[in-house]
């Protein structure tokens, strides 16, 4: 490759003639023949119009200009090993990068705390941005997360995946029900009477379009719930059952940190909801991204670790 009409392979051979002061050695280092390095120097010679190499007796010495240039070029191509070894050398705790994630509030509440933790720990200098899910403009959730708006990585749940994306499962969980743990007729398990009688919280977007897993195969199913309130996040439910006779639909794992903070009764749902895969899934060419391989590596990691009994 020709940079300003000087091929830059023969920097190599500059840093080699130079430092060896030697025709033959330089070759040596090279792994080339002694004509193939002489060659090379009379190049960088007619190139910067100066001996480079000059005879002292029995031995070559450097030109001025050639004093000048060896520390540059030493400089350029260790830059230059920098970037072509930047896959294999990525040190995390050296990563100056700023990070935007796309996920529900539930995915933001159940996991990404515990990302923060081990990046504040292992990667200090990556700045992480959490962005709710958007409403997308075509239908497309994956589309206007990484591409309109340009974020990094998406969660999203399976049924919602675009296969033209590069994609990984993170995280399963099932759907359950909680209940104030005051209301006595919620004291044992829920029927489906139960479920479809009473009032529920549900999460919808602003836009009053409720794309949540429950409400989407309640449709499914034929089975319309009386809603009682609507909320924009799944982590201000519990405060609109505690007290009433209200039920909401949320996750699992949701509905165990719930139940540590607000005085909650958790049932498993009276109707077989599937089980709910939640996708990671990114830009192709952020594919090879040392940075991006390591952080979607440490979101499988700490997913893995919600399946791990604590303490």
């Amino acid at each position: 490759m020709r940079y300003r009409r000087l091929d830059l392979n023969l920097l190599v051979a500059l840093d080699a003639l130079l430092s060896e002061c030697s025709v033959s050695r330089a070759a040596e280092r090279l792994c080339l023949g002694q004509s193939a390095a002489s060659s090379a120097l009379g190049r960088l010679r007619e190139h910067f119009n100066d001996p480079l190499l000059v005879q002292v007796g029995r031995r070559l010495e450097p030109t001025a200009l050639g004093l000048e240039l060896l520390p540059k070029v030493r400089a350029a191509l260790a830059l230059t090993r920098e970037v072509v070894d930047a896959p294999l050398n990525f040190d995390p705790a050296n990563c100056e990068r700023h990070i935007t994630l796309v996920a529900s509030d539930y995915v933001a509440d159940v996991l990404l705390p515990a990302v923060s933790h081990a990046l504040a720990r292992t990667a200090p200098g990556i700045r992480l941005s959490l962005r709710d899910m958007p409403v997308p403009r075509d239908g497309d959730v994956v589309s206007e997360a990484l591409d309109y708006r340009r974020s990094d990585c998406v969660v999203v749940p399976q049924r919602r995946l675009n296969p033209a994306y590069p994609h990984v499962p993170l995280m399963t969980d099932q759907l359950c029900c909680i209940v104030c743990a005051r209301q006595p007729q919620f004291a044992e398990q829920l029927s489906v009477a139960d479920y479809c009688g009473a009032a529920h919280v549900v999460r919808e977007f602003a836009n009053g379009q409720n794309l949540a897993m429950d409400a989407v195969h309640l449709h499914e199913l034929g089975i319309e719930r009386r809603v009682a309130v609507t909320v924009e996040s799944f982590v201000l439910m519990p405060q609109f059952i505690v007290g009433t006779a209200r039920i909401a639909t949320v996750f699992q794992r949701q509905a165990q940190r719930f139940a540590q903070r607000y005085p909650l009764r958790i049932h498993p749902a009276p109707l077989a909801f599937p089980e709910a895969v939640q996708v990671l899934q990114w830009h192709p060419y952020q594919e090879h991204d040392p940075a991006m391989q390591w952080f979607r590596g440490l979101l499988l990691e700490q997913a893995a670790l919600l399946d791990q009994p604590s303490g």
